[in-house]
């Protein structure tokens, strides 16, 4: 049932408007009113369900509160309706998400001003629920970045995520390394125990060069059996360390698939990079690092 506080309400809700409380609380979007100051002046049964819902009291969400003040740690929303408030705006939409330990949520607000005779009197709030939508859209971002294989990004979105590290090293002045990273005589491994063993060798391989890296550091699969890892504001001697740590931890690591037991190992070639190398320079020096790396009997690191 649609709480009311009328007297607040009388000047603002003309008879025109024909908005029946009925109608409010049989949408499934949450509604509510709040007056030129930000308090509350009247709320849907939608929304004081999902307040209750999620555990909030209506002390905080209920009629007489201040709605902006609820928004203060939302700067952008705050902005918005204080734009609506004071006429810059006519309407503003914000994305907000709402999720809770076991279930995610998306909602989209939409404001828009409530007039009487040509003056603001106050904002009128309106939640969607968009969940869907936002799960779809996650969804097919991952199915564009991500490996199928692996889980590791992609060689299309390691491109672009170079392109922009690269942009910023030549922006801020600081270095940016880059390591690829091959497989040795990995096409023995299909031909002798099968594709099967061979996936399961470079799902083993990802996870240890995930494991082996900075959480700022981009790894992804970028062919068959190649792999490449971006390595932001960094110095040689620690793109050195952390190579030659991948190199021993891969070298350690043996592989149990069915009744066989599979060893392999890799070849890593890198470099570092300063503000003045272009992107493409960037590429050719670490190939060149990488097939000197297995010239020089593979299973080894060559940082340029």
């Amino acid at each position: 049932m649609m709480v009311i506080l009328k007297k607040d309400c009388e000047n603002i809700l003309s008879t025109e408007v024909g908005i029946e409380e009925s109608i409010l609380d049989s949408l499934r979007d949450q509604i509510c009113l709040i007056d030129a100051t930000g308090s509350i002046l009247f709320v849907n049964n939608e929304w004081l369900q999902f307040a209750l819902r999620s555990g909030e009291t209506l002390a905080s969400y209920g009629i007489g509160m201040n709605y902006l003040e609820q928004c203060e740690n939302e700067p952008l929303l705050h902005q918005g309706l204080r734009a609506i408030l004071t006429g810059q705006k006519d309407s503003f939409n914000f994305e907000q998400s709402c999720h809770s330990p076991t279930i995610k949520r998306w909602f989209l607000m939409q404001a828009t001003p409530l007039q009487t005779e040509g003056f603001i009197e106050g904002v009128v709030i309106r939640y969607v629920d968009i969940t869907k939508q936002k799960l779809l859209e996650l969804q097919l971002k991952e199915l564009a970045e991500q490996d199928p294989l692996t889980s590791l990004y992609n060689r299309r979105y390691f491109m672009e995520q170079l392109a922009k590290a690269s942009d910023c090293a030549r922006h801020d002045g600081r270095f940016l390394a880059l390591l690829c990273i091959d497989t040795d005589n990995f096409k023995a491994i299909n031909d002798t125990y099968g594709h099967p063993a061979g996936d399961h060798v470079l799902k083993e391989l990802a996870n240890q060069l995930k494991e082996g890296t900075r959480l700022v550091d981009t790894v992804a699969r970028i062919g068959g059996d190649e792999f490449a890892i971006l390595l932001p504001d960094i110095t040689q001697v620690e793109v050195k360390l952390i190579a030659d740590r991948l190199l021993l931890s891969i070298q350690q690591l043996t592989i149990h698939y069915q009744d066989c037991l599979l060893e392999f190992t890799v070849s890593i070639g890198g470099g570092i990079f300063t503000d003045k190398m272009p992107l493409t320079s960037m590429m050719e020096l670490v190939d060149k690092s990488l097939y000197i790396a297995k010239d020089k009997g593979k299973n080894k690191v060559v940082i340029s």
